[in-house]
């Protein structure tokens, strides 16, 4: 995906700077003043043991969730810091959003419902490698503004392996989705968080981020899409990844 990526970031550079320009050098960024901390290197210590502990458990295949949390737990047992301060400043609404839509998109599955949406759909994909992946490319940019990338992805993601070029396909959806959460605010989770720890500061509207997200999308998903189709990327696209690009 190192290719894509590096164009789409040069697309989105090259957007940003022609629709900001001037108003970036004019900007004055106002720094607070530096505060003084004591380190704690016991603390830090434990940490930095428990983060090689818990990605190690991540390569190793160990539940992701589990895993997290139980990396998490040590930290606060044995860190002997009051908690109180880190808790509050948790997004517990966002963390109460993925907690909906994982549940959401939990009952959809169990209803067996997303079957009978590619049975009829299918016939919209087409047989052809090429047109397969044209059309995945614009149905998980609009699946992905309308449910949000990440649940589409673990909805849509049950078709792939019934497509063409399943290894192609998987390509073709994690560059979609993943530029699609640049088109709107709602398309991504990390942008709703970004807009929302900004709103003490500056007020994003929808237009004010769709002027500069419609264009970038459009352009970075063509050119990655023409990667991938003319010119054959190749990459190792595992489904476990493509879900945390999404998030992020």
């Amino acid at each position: 995906m190192a290719p894509v990526a590096v164009l789409g970031l040069t697309v989105e550079f090259a957007v940003l700077a022609i629709g900001f320009r001037g108003k970036l050098r004019r900007a004055q960024i106002k720094v607070p003043p530096a505060r003084e901390y004591q380190l704690d290197r016991r603390l830090v210590f434990l940490a930095l043991a428990v983060l090689v502990l818990v990605f190690t458990g991540f390569m190793a295949g160990l539940n992701l969730a589990w895993t997290a949390l139980a990396g998490g737990a040590i930290v606060m047992l044995f860190g002997r810091r009051d908690t109180h301060h880190v808790l509050k400043l948790v997004d517990w609404h966002l963390l109460v959003l993925f907690a909906g839509l994982f549940a959401v998109v939990g009952g959809v599955n169990s209803t067996g419902a997303i079957s009978q949406a590619f049975d009829f759909i299918r016939p919209i994909f087409g047989h052809d490698e090429r047109v397969q992946a044209i059309n995945l490319t614009w149905f998980s940019m609009l699946g992905s503004n309308i449910f949000s990338n990440v649940p589409f992805v673990l909805v849509a993601g049950q078709w792939v392996p019934n497509l063409a070029n399943p290894e192609l396909m998987w390509k073709v959806m994690a560059m979609a989705t993943t530029f699609a959460g640049n088109l709107t605010i709602l398309a991504s989770v990390a942008n709703i968080i970004v807009v929302e720890s900004a709103r003490g500061h500056v007020e994003v509207g929808f237009w004010d981020y769709a002027k500069f997200g419609i264009p970038v999308t459009i352009l970075t998903t063509v050119v990655g899409l023409v990667c991938f189709v003319a010119f054959r990327v190749n990459c190792t696209t595992n489904k476990g990844l493509l879900l945390n690009a999404n998030i992020m």
